[in-house]
């Protein structure tokens, strides 16, 4: 062993039992006051970052709801515009129609579940 390091036992400083045990308490009310300061700094931590995942989660959901509301007006514009196209209105004033020659004598096909094909004359 190098002579130059000396140990020391610091147990034989105190005199007393007594102020052993009192030494040991003190270690530990700090040591559990340090892990109390942690526990608390790591829930600190957890509730700022839950906070800050649902104030993100809800601006999300806002920008999606507005974005359906949006998409929602565009498809009631879409179904008015496709009712307006398929209205007898615009399809008898197309120039297709107007070309067209009037029948005189209708024949119809009445299509019957127990019967295959019917034609009436």
């Amino acid at each position: 062993m190098n002579y130059k390091v000396v140990t020391q036992d610091f147990s034989r400083n105190y005199f007393s039992k007594r102020k052993k045990e009192k030494e040991k308490f003190n270690f530990w009310v700090n040591s559990t006051y340090l892990w109390l300061i942690f526990i608390i700094w790591a829930l600190l931590v957890y509730y700022v970052v839950t906070i800050n995942i649902n104030a993100t989660q809800g601006y999300n959901i806002r920008e999606l709801e507005f974005e359906k509301k949006n998409l929602l007006m565009e498809k009631e514009r879409l179904d008015v515009k496709i009712a307006e196209l398929e209205s007898l209105w615009n399809i008898m004033n197309e120039e297709d129609m107007k070309n067209m020659e009037k029948i005189e004598d209708v024949d119809y096909i009445v299509i019957k579940e127990w019967v295959q094909y019917v034609y009436n004359y």
